[in-house]
């Protein structure tokens, strides 16, 4: 039976109990390389924990006589390093720190799990150690004690400290003074963090590693762990986290077997995480992109377990993301970036990632600086880097529902709305009925645009600009219509050198009745072009705008467009696609005119 580590971090456990591994050993050695003292910076979900528990498990030192078990197959056992299983092993995870509560009460919680991880290992190495470990007091006076036993051995102190930055990060969205007090002069993560740096100063701490996800509390900090580097960005340890694809394939391989999945199924399955999972990039100079691990893993579990893809393809786990983006878009420029980012390109040009900035540097630039927010969305995971310097995208549609759904919120702030829009989309997939989906739009919508389109036009149909163009609206069909239960979506599919502007393909294992592929084209006529004032749009029947020369051209336009890309989509992927095909017209963003082209 093929076992999954979906949601393991157990190092330990997946070799010994023969789990699924991607080997990632090789890497021992680059660390080792870079440095004593080192901090790593990755997305929430992307295997950072896993990553501690194989260094934990490589230099613990009771697991010497186990090494040729445990790694025994793996890249870093045919040549260990000299520092092998030589290290007193010290686990913090600051994700078991509550962010609840008053400075005090954070800082307590902050005190008991360091005198909880003492406990544990005085009970571990309690064979290697001739003094007790008080695990009273304050957390540096319970470090100290820690210390003190470990230099009385011939042995080191290697600290691993997991998600440094978890519950802070939750704080600083929710009670930005709180977070302020923790990393004052005397606040408790100072001080800890200082006993740390001291320690590694001849005091029995020889390495530390520390994982998060974003450097904003490691620059908080300042002094008090300024002896850290910060290995996030290099180059040697692009791959660390995440998946290649041709692991993909590999990791694929056994599924595929024992389901007798054809060929071109398997392909399928992998341009479903092509889309979903991948895109990826820690350094602009990295070669191949790198799939989300957690993803991939629960997706191949679930294929294999179950034969079929999981009904959500995307992480349920990401409300804590959705709260980044929510704080975000509180500020004038995170909704404006976000915005830029839906009804664009997906992409956004800084002068340069920001490798370190504190607190009061984010919330300082917040109202007006882009590129203080699409550092922090990148460390987020919710950008990547790409190859080139000072440009960062959307990685993949994982990510892409997220900014749609936050998207559809800065316009349809009322649940009320939002909840109204999605049921009308649901209606839309049951029956085909354009019209309602249209009058939904044209009265909740198209007067938020209106009073938003305050520039110019753009000088082609799809560009950005300063005024409302057509990549407002398909962004907007977008939120509403993304369904990731029900279809494959693609926007600007290419097909044959065209790119349709929606795309929703019914998933072969769609549970819901009478399912159909949803093919659309959006076209704006601005009321320039239409001679006519927008009291006047608003109150002519839709037979009479029908008649207006400049909605009748965009009409025919959208009929022969997809007609086109009907006609394409059949050529390439053969007579199962039978696509139920739209066009749809803002009318001087007055009005929504649309029909089904059958």
């Amino acid at each position: 039976m093929i076992q999954y580590p979906y949601g393991i971090a157990d190092f330990h456990r997946i070799r010994r109990e023969g789990m699924v591994y991607v080997d990632r050993t090789s890497y021992i050695r680059d660390l080792e390389n870079l440095g004593d003292v080192l901090v790593f910076l990755r997305p929430r979900r992307f295997g950072k924990s896993l990553w501690v528990q194989t260094l934990a498990t490589y230099y613990d030192l009771r697991l010497a006589d186990a090494f040729d078990e445990i790694f025994g197959g793996l890249a870093i056992h045919a040549e260990p390093t000299p520092r092998r299983n030589r290290y007193f092993i010290l686990q913090w995870n600051f994700s078991l720190v509550t962010p609840r509560g008053s400075v005090e009460d954070v800082g307590e919680s902050l005190r008991e799990h360091v005198a909880s991880r003492a406990s544990v290992f005085a009970s571990d190495y309690r064979d290697h150690l001739a003094d007790p470990i008080r695990t009273e007091g304050s957390a540096e006076t319970i470090l100290d004690s820690l210390l003190a036993a470990v230099r009385q051995t011939p042995y080191k102190l290697y600290l691993l400290i997991d998600e440094y930055d978890n519950f802070v990060n939750e704080i600083m969205v929710r009670d930005v003074e709180t977070y302020k007090a923790l990393f004052e002069a005397d606040g408790p993560m100072k001080e800890l963090f200082k006993a740390v740096k001291n320690a590694t100063e001849g005091l029995g701490l020889e390495r530390v590693f520390v994982t998060g996800v974003s450097p904003v509390a490691l620059n908080d900090l300042t002094s008090g762990f300024n002896v850290a580097t910060d290995v996030s960005l290099n180059r040697s340890l692009a791959g660390l986290c995440g998946f290649y694809e041709t692991e993909l394939r590999d990791l694929l391989a056994p599924v595929a077997a024992e389901r007798r999945l054809p060929d071109e199924e398997v392909e399928r399955l992998l341009g479903v995480m092509r889309a979903w999972y991948n895109g990826y990039r820690f350094n602009e100079r990295a070669g191949d992109l790198v799939y989300n691990p957690t993803n991939v893993l629960f997706l191949l579990r679930e294929v294999y377990l179950q034969g079929e893809l999981p009904r959500t393809l995307h992480d349920p786990n990401l409300r804590t993301d959705q709260a980044k983006l929510a704080f975000l878009a509180e500020t004038a420029a995170g909704t404006g970036l976000i915005e830029e980012l839906t009804e664009g390109t997906g992409e956004i040009r800084i002068p340069q990632l920001l490798a370190s900035f504190s607190l009061g540097d984010l919330t300082a630039r917040l109202s007006e600086d882009a590129a203080a927010i699409a550092s922090f969305l990148y460390y987020m995971g919710l950008l990547t880097l790409t190859e080139e310097s000072g440009r960062l995208r959307i990685p993949n549609l994982v990510v892409k529902k997220l900014f749609l759904d936050r998207l559809l919120e800065i316009f349809l702030p009322s649940l009320a709305e939002s909840s109204a829009a999605r049921q009308v989309a649901m209606n839309f997939f049951d029956d085909g009925e354009l019209r309602p989906l249209l009058d939904f739009f044209e009265s909740k919508l198209l007067p938020i645009l209106s009073n938003r389109d305050q520039g110019p036009a753009p000088k082609q149909p799809g560009q950005s600009g300063g005024g409302v163009n057509e990549m407002v609206l398909k962004a907007l069909f977008l939120s509403i219509l993304f369904d990731d239960q029900r279809f494959v979506v693609h926007s600007e599919l290419e097909v044959e050198r065209q790119y349709v502007d929606l795309c929703l393909f019914v998933r072969p294992e769609n549970p819901y009745p009478n399912p159909f592929d949803i093919l659309f084209e959006l076209k704006l006529v601005r009321r320039k072009a239409l001679g006519k004032k927008g009291q006047e749009l608003r109150a002519m029947d839709e037979t009479a705008l029908r008649e207006l020369p400049a909605l009748k051209t965009a009409l025919a336009e959208a009929r022969e467009q997809v007609e086109r890309y009907r006609a394409a989509l059949v050529r390439q992927r053969g007579d199962a696609v039978r696509p139920r095909c739209y066009v749809a017209v803002a009318v001087g963003l007055e009005r929504l005119v649309g029909e089904e082209v059958a």
